[in-house]
C-alpha cells in the first residue's frame, strides 16, 4: 500500500505536532514548515522530540521547496499566513487542507478566490469526525417550532487566540441558516431580553481544554443538549489524516469540506 506523503505547515504548533506524531504508521512526513522568524527553523523533527525523523523545519518563505514532494499539505497557522501561502499551493499544483480559524469575512473570501477551481483543497474549522456529525445534526433544527430557542457555548484552552472559536461560528452559521436567526449575540449583558432574531454564542477559556462545544435547544417545558467534547487533540489529528487520505484520491479542482470527507468514506 502506497503511503501518502505529507507536508505539515505549522508543524510545531499544538495541532501540527499531533498530526505528525499520529501519522507515523501510515504516512510519510516529507516537509515541515514554520514562520520565517521561528526559533525552530533548521532543527529536525527528531531534534525537537516530535518524531524520529531527519526532516528539518523549513521557513514558509521557502514553502515551494517544502511541498515539492508532498501529495497533500495540511496547514494550521494564522489567517494572514494562509492568504500568503495559498498562491504557492496553486502555483505548484499541490493539494492542501487548511484547518486555520479566525478569518475575517474578507480574508475568507480572498482565500476562496485564490483556491477555487485551481486545486483540490479542503477548508475546515474543525477536523474532528464527531464534530462534523454534529454539524450535520445541527442542520435539522429548522424543523423545530418557534417555541424552541438555541444557544451555543464553547470552551477551549487559555492560549487560544480567536473567540468565539471557528467551530462555534460554523455551528452558528448552520443553525442560523436552518432556523432563520439574523443576529449573533456574544454578550447578553449588552442586549438584555432575548429577541427571536438572536442566537447566543458564548465562550470560555480554561487551562488546557482541547475543545468543548454545546448546543442547547430549549422549549418551554424541555431542553435538549448536543455536546461534543474533544478530550485529546488526537481527535483533530486523526480527522486531518483521514481528510488527507481522502483528498489524495480526489482530482477535481475545487474546495471541499469535512462534510465531503465523512460522507464519501
Amino acid at each position: 500500500m502506497t503511503r501518502t506523503k505529507l507536508c505539515i505547515v505549522g508543524a510545531c504548533g499544538r495541532l501540527g505536532k499531533s498530526i505528525i506524531q499520529e501519522s507515523v504508521d501510515n504516512f510519510d512526513i516529507v516537509g515541515a514548515v514554520e514562520a520565517p522568524n521561528s526559533s525552530f527553523l533548521d532543527k529536525s523533527l527528531n531534534d525537537l522530540g516530535i518524531i524520529d525523523s531527519d526532516i528539518q523545519i523549513t521557513s514558509s518563505s521557502d514553502l515551494s521547496s517544502a511541498i515539492s514532494t508532498a501529495d497533500v499539505t495540511i496547514s494550521a497557522t494564522i489567517p494572514d499566513s494562509e492568504i500568503t501561502n495559498a498562491p504557492v499551493y496553486v502555483k505548484n499544483n499541490k493539494k492542501v487542507i487548511i484547518g486555520t480559524t479566525g478569518f475575517s469575512d474578507e480574508q475568507y473570501s480572498q482565500l476562496v478566490s485564490i483556491l477555487e477551481q485551481k486545486i483540490p483543497s479542503i477548508i475546515t474549522s474543525n477536523f474532528s469526525i464527531g464534530m462534523n456529525f454534529l454539524f450535520r445534526i445541527s442542520e435539522l433544527v429548522g424543523q423545530l417550532s418557534d417555541e424552541f430557542e438555541i444557544s451555543i457555548n464553547e470552551k477551549h484552552h487559555s492560549k487560544k487566540i480567536d473567540s468565539p472559536s471557528g467551530t462555534a461560528l460554523s455551528i452558528a452559521k448552520i443553525i442560523s441558516d436552518s432556523k432563520g436567526y439574523e443576529d449573533l449575540v456574544f454578550n447578553r449583558s449588552k442586549h438584555g431580553k432575548r429577541e427571536k432574531s438572536q442566537l447566543e454564542v458564548t465562550s470560555e477559556r480554561l487551562g488546557g481544554t482541547p475543545g468543548i462545544h454545546e448546543v442547547s435547544i430549549a422549549g418551554q417545558h424541555e431542553i435538549l443538549r448536543l455536546e461534543h467534547i474533544a478530550f485529546s487533540r488526537l481527535a483533530f489529528a486523526r480527522g486531518a489524516l483521514s481528510a488527507a487520505t481522502w483528498l489524495n484520491n480526489i482530482s477535481e479542482p475545487r474546495i471541499y469540506s469535512m462534510q465531503d470527507v465523512i460522507s464519501r468514506q
